[in-house]
């Protein structure tokens, strides 16, 4: 017998098995291949596999969102890190804060300071939680706080941020899981396509070359082409 070929995409697997629902409910009373049962349960299935695939849409769809959010809230997070860093050294040039209360903020020589690259998230969350320590340990101490921005509002961009992290690392493991469940479902669906697909070649199979045709095509029945070979699968 030619190789049988299995649907390509997820919208051909679900018309595929339609079609052999709609056949077999056709062959209801003429000798059907499937029992009523494995009908149920193709038609139980099927629905199972759609919602499946919605599934997977809508963590892709909720994932896009987080990840604009992350951006959005990295953007933010930057911009005020970067710029208290900047009002702290101008501070610490007019002799506003000395230099040696940089170890505060985990930098050991208070010669020099320039803004740190700010260009990864590692990096966001290392600044934003040295600062944060750095400046209650300092104005702790009695020194005055910097202002414009404020570390609390430093903590606000910077708390959101670790939030849109959280959120996205969720979506995005929603995402593996959905994907998972789906490969798993696809692999079922192409057993169900197959094994149907074989019974109905052995059951016709003896049939004339023409009759045998039609029933193949009104099952759907796939089969591979070679572009070296031009057979008639069915002679």
């Amino acid at each position: 017998m030619p190789a049988k070929k299995l649907p390509d995409t997820d919208e051909e697997r679900i018309k595929a098995l339609q079609l052999i629902i709609e056949q077999e409910e056709l062959n209801r009373m003429e000798n059907p291949i499937l029992s009523p049962d494995k009908i149920h349960e193709y038609r139980t299935f099927l629905l199972s596999f759609e919602n499946a695939r919605f599934c997977l849409r809508q963590a892709q769809d909720d994932a896009a969102k987080a990840d604009k959010s992350y951006t959005d809230f990295f953007k933010s997070a930057q911009l005020y890190i970067s710029h208290f860093i900047q009002v702290l050294n101008l501070a610490i040039i007019r002799n506003e804060v000395k230099a040696e209360n940089l170890m505060y903020y985990g930098i050991e020589d208070g010669t020099e300071f320039h803004v740190p690259d700010l260009s990864t998230e590692d990096a966001i969350l290392e600044w934003g939680r040295r600062l944060t320590k750095g400046e209650m340990e300092r104005t702790s101490r009695g020194g005055v706080p910097i202002y414009n921005p404020a570390i609390s509002k430093v903590i606000v961009h910077y708390d959101l941020f670790k939030d849109a992290i959280q959120s996205l690392t969720v979506y995005q493991k929603n995402i593996l899981r959905a994907q998972e469940k789906l490969d798993e479902m696809r692999e079922k669906i192409d057993r169900m396509i197959w094994d149907t697909w074989t019974k109905v070649e052995f059951k016709y199979w003896e049939l004339p070359v023409a009759d045998r045709k039609e029933k193949f095509r009104e099952y759907g029945i796939q089969f591979h082409h070679p572009v070296a070979e031009q057979l008639d699968v069915f002679s």
